[in-house]
């Protein structure tokens, strides 16, 4: 299933198999945020299936005000969430089979998924920082579990609850709001690259400098769900990306398009760690 994000319900006949909704003061920022009663009427309109993307880490006061929230929004069809204290709002209302695990870095083994399945998970985000061959030895002992993987997007490297743009204005004395800024970057003092950021309301949050494009990969990958992370993106780059994990575009058109140098393989072919487990 190819899962993408939604902004407007103009461009619905351009997305995936499912769209996947921000919601407003408990999504992380994107360039559209959707209200709960908005979110219910996409659902009960459109014939797509609808995921809701509620990935930040929550304070106690949001649960209090999430447990209605979640209540009016077990119509819809998946919850992609990374505060493991939902699991008791989801088992409230009877839907923890729609939660998908997308705890960022954790999933890099079907040891994770052994660790995390007592709780009654059974859909998990795979790591986006372990390598192909890695993944395919998750997917090889697959059993009855369901997977998804973030193939294209810029890829989060960073996430603090903190305001760190804010605390360093405020211990500099510096008068800037950066919150909600879409176009912002910063760079490390010995190195090139520039890293886009983004601070919202549930903290802040730095990029990887290339976009992640694992078409070819996830290809040959047994992914149930497969994730097209839209944020930075251009609009129309997004719907090409679509076209092309739908097989409606070929990668040589979609890179004679937009410049290769913009897209990286991410650790698809590059190992992080120096030891493995089993070693």
């Amino acid at each position: 299933m190819l899962i993408t994000y939604l902004y407007d319900l103009s461009e619905l006949d351009k997305m995936g198999d499912a769209i996947v909704l921000s919601l407003k003061d408990y999504s992380f920022s994107q360039p559209k945020m959707f209200t709960v009663d908005e979110i219910i009427n996409i659902k009960n309109t459109i014939d797509k299936k609808v995921f809701l993307s509620i990935t930040p880490l929550f304070h106690e006061d949001d649960f209090i005000s999430l447990r209605p929230i979640i209540k009016k929004l077990s119509i819809l069809d998946g919850f992609i969430f990374q505060d493991l204290g939902l699991i008791e709002l989801f088992k409230e209302n009877n839907i923890l089979d729609k939660a998908i695990y997308a705890p960022e870095t954790f999933i890099t083994n079907h040891l994770d998924r052994d660790y995390f399945r007592p709780s009654g998970l059974n859909i998990f985000l795979i790591s986006r920082e372990i390598t192909l061959e890695d993944i395919k030895n998750i997917l090889d002992k697959k059993e009855d579990t369901l997977y998804m993987y973030q193939a294209f997007g810029y890829s989060m490297m960073f996430y603090s609850y903190r305001h760190h743009f804010e605390n360093y204005f405020k211990h500099y004395g510096l008068n800037l709001d950066l919150s909600n800024k879409y176009n912002v970057s910063i760079k490390e003092e010995n190195r090139s690259e520039l890293y886009k950021t983004i601070e919202d309301n549930k903290g802040f949050r730095i990029y990887k400098d290339k976009i992640l494009n694992a078409y070819k990969e996830v290809k040959e990958l047994n992914i149930d769900y497969i994730l097209l992370e839209r944020i930075f993106i251009d609009d129309f780059m997004y719907y090409d990306s679509i076209k092309l994990f739908n097989s409606k575009m070929s990668l040589t058109s979609f890179y004679n398009k937009y410049d290769k140098h913009l897209f990286d393989k991410g650790y698809l072919y590059h190992e992080v760690g120096l030891l493995k487990e089993e070693k």
